[in-house]
C-alpha cells in the first residue's frame, strides 16, 4: 500500500485537470506517480516537462530504454519496471531485449553499444561516476548530446525509481 494518497481527478489543482484528462485520453489511466505529485502541482509540472524530453532525444530510443530499463533493475523498482518494459516495445525493442536485460552480458539479444548503454547504466546507479575506459567506449560511438542524454535518462530514471520505491507507490 503507498505510504500517501493519489490525488483524484476532483481534487488535482484546476490547472492540472486537462493534464489528467490528456492521461487518461492518451493512456487510458492517470499513471499513480503523477497522482500523488500532484500534491504538488509545481513539481508536478516540473517533472512532465523533463520527462516529457525523453521521447525527443537524439539519442536512440532503444538505447534510452534499455538504460531506464536498466537503471531501474538496479533499483528494484517494478513500478518503473512495468511502465518501461511496455516503452521498450514501442521504441522498437524484441520481447528477448525487454526479457534479458537481467542477463544481458551473457545474452547475444544485445550488440556491443546496448551492453555498454546497460553497463553504463548499472555504473551509474550504483557509484555515479563512470568509468573513464567505459565512458571513451561509448563516447567512440555516441557524440556529447547523446551522451548527456544518457546521462539524462539515468538520472531521470533513479530519480522517478526513488520517488516511487521511497512511497511505495503501487500500479497503474
Amino acid at each position: 500500500m503507498a505510504l500517501i494518497s493519489y490525488v483524484s481527478n476532483e481534487a488535482v489543482a484546476p490547472k492540472l485537470k486537462s493534464v489528467f484528462l490528456g492521461m487518461e485520453k492518451s493512456l487510458g489511466v492517470v499513471p499513480n506517480v503523477f497522482r500523488a505529485m500532484a500534491h504538488n502541482p509545481e513539481m508536478l509540472e516540473a517533472f512532465l516537462g523533463l520527462n516529457a524530453t525523453l521521447p525527443h532525444t537524439e539519442l536512440d530510443g532503444k538505447l534510452r530504454e534499455l538504460a531506464y530499463i536498466k537503471t531501474s533493475e538496479q533499483n528494484g523498482c517494478d513500478y518503473c519496471l512495468h511502465h518501461h518494459r511496455g516503452l521498450g516495445k514501442k521504441a522498437g525493442l524484441s520481447d528477448r531485449q525487454v526479457g534479458e536485460t537481467a542477463n544481458f552480458e551473457e545474452s547475444d539479444a544485445y550488440n556491443d553499444l546496448e551492453r555498454e548503454v546497460m553497463r553504463y547504466a548499472v555504473t551509474v546507479t550504483r557509484n555515479v561516476n563512470v568509468d573513464d575506459a567505459l565512458f571513451a567506449r561509448l563516447k567512440d560511438k555516441l557524440g556529447d548530446r547523446q551522451l548527456l542524454e544518457l546521462a539524462m535518462t539515468v538520472g531521470i530514471a533513479n530519480f522517478t525509481n526513488r520517488v516511487t520505491g521511497t512511497l511505495r507507490m503501487e500500479l497503474p
